[in-house]
């Protein structure tokens, strides 16, 4: 049974992290699974896989239709070692975070047409295992993450929230109460002072956003920054029917990007600026158990906490994507069909929020996923491979807390394949 689990496991991680990469969880790409540190001593792994989602998105109130997101690649690398009986270690190598979104219509016509961004992150993990005896073992170790990318909001709702926020700063009254009054509020037109200063204030207003739109809005470039974590775990197993269950904790991560501002508002020149932020911390459960000699059930849980991920550029003075907090679930199944071949079907499920709005780097509420991978045996050589169907949930993208595009029917197909060679 113990051969049933290797190769079970090491296909769910290859098959499902197709799947993972179409999440609706924030930004989350690998899930950054350390079950690489289960392998047998001397085992080198490398696999690869491409996702494309299909976003389709329309304004709401306005005429905006988009296909909002890139296809991408991504890969992982690691290596497992022992150093004696009790301890091990591995080194894994992956991508955890990042987005590829841009919503391809005019930005002068449209809500958030010429919104894009481009993040990536890059992880070493370096992990030692201790095992008390063959069923109790604790792990852990630092990590390492280089984050970058480039975001860019432009379109008719950035124009005005952006203007906005930009006159009310320089008057030096509230960007609500400016917002309401030029709805008009009669209390806030009386807190601004009354019609006439609103009037001076609504032409600045226009005046900020025409400016936006016809300098080709804001971008913000995040230059490298490399920063250090933890990674903690325990797992408690029983060999005789292939059972395990791991629980690893990976901290946050803080970041301090040096970054170039171009904002159109306020100069056509490139601003240097900061951002301090800090990558989510998450908890992962991994659980796998023998049903019989040929078929092993495979379930797992991933929590991600997205509140402290605020990215807030210097001269915008706002976050660039708020994310509600994500749990990820899956359950599957890996039967051995051959000596030399395992299949594997595994479900995967994100909650559906229902948050009435979502930041439009990351639009998506819920899914529904379905992998079919397989992992053919031989010798010291392994190679797995994967298809996945996501459904992914409708949301809607927000600017400034107000929905102002509709994401429904979205999907995204995945597929990848794995590499394991034991020395």
């Amino acid at each position: 049974m113990k051969t049933v689990t290797r190769a079970a496991m090491a296909t769910l991680f290859g098959a499902t992290a197709l799947a993972g990469t179409a999440s609706a969880g924030g930004l989350d790409r690998s899930y950054q699974s350390v079950l690489a540190i289960f392998n047998d001593p001397g085992t080198v792994s490398f696999s690869l896989s491409y996702v494309e989602p299909d976003l389709k998105a329309e304004d709401i109130n306005g005429t905006g239709r988009y296909d909002a997101a890139d296809g991408f690649a991504q890969y992982q690398f690691s290596y497992t070692g022992r150093i004696n009986d009790r301890f091990s270690y591995a080194i894994i190598n992956d991508q955890p975070f990042g987005a590829n979104i841009f919503y391809d219509d005019d930005p002068l016509t449209s809500n958030i047409g010429g919104t894009e961004a481009d993040l990536e992150t890059d992880a070493f993990t370096f992990i030692g295992k201790y095992d008390f005896d063959d069923r109790i073992s604790v792990f852990g170790g630092p990590r390492v993450e280089r984050a970058s990318g480039v975001v860019a909001l432009n379109g008719q709702a950035y124009a005005r929230a952006i203007a906005l926020r930009g006159v009310a700063r320089v008057a030096g009254v509230d960007a609500g109460t400016l917002g309401a009054a030029l709805q008009g509020d009669p209390n806030a037109v009386a807190a601004l002072g009354g019609l006439a200063n609103v009037g001076a204030l609504g032409a600045q207003f226009q005046n900020a956003s025409s400016i936006f739109l016809a300098t080709g809005g804001y971008e913000v470039e995040l230059d490298d920054d490399w920063g250090v974590g933890l990674t903690l775990g325990a797992a408690y197993e029983i060999p005789e029917i292939a059972l395990r269950l791991a629980v690893t904790y990976h901290s946050e991560i803080s970041h301090d990007n040096a970054t170039t501002e171009q904002f159109g508002l306020a100069s056509l020149t490139p601003i240097p600026s900061e951002i301090a932020f800090s990558s989510p911390q998450s908890v992962n459960v991994d659980f796998q158990t023998g049903l019989n000699e040929r078929t092993l059930l495979i379930a797992g849980v991933r929590w991600t906490d997205w509140d402290d991920f605020d990215v807030i550029p210097t001269t915008l003075g706002s976050d660039l994507a708020v994310i509600d907090d994500s749990y990820r679930w899956s359950l599957g199944v890996a039967r051995r069909l051959t000596d030399a071949f395992v299949g594997l079907a595994t479900l995967t499920y994100e909650e559906d929020l229902g948050s009435e709005t979502q930041s439009p780097l990351g639009p998506t509420d819920g899914l529904i996923g379905l992998t079919l991978g397989g992992r053919y045996t031989r010798d010291n050589l392994n190679v797995s491979g994967g298809v996945s169907y996501n459904w992914v949930g409708s949301a809607n993208a927000g600017v400034a807390e107000q929905p102002v595009a509709s994401l429904t029917d979205s999907s995204a197909i995945g597929v990848g394949f794995k590499v394991d060679y034991r020395f």
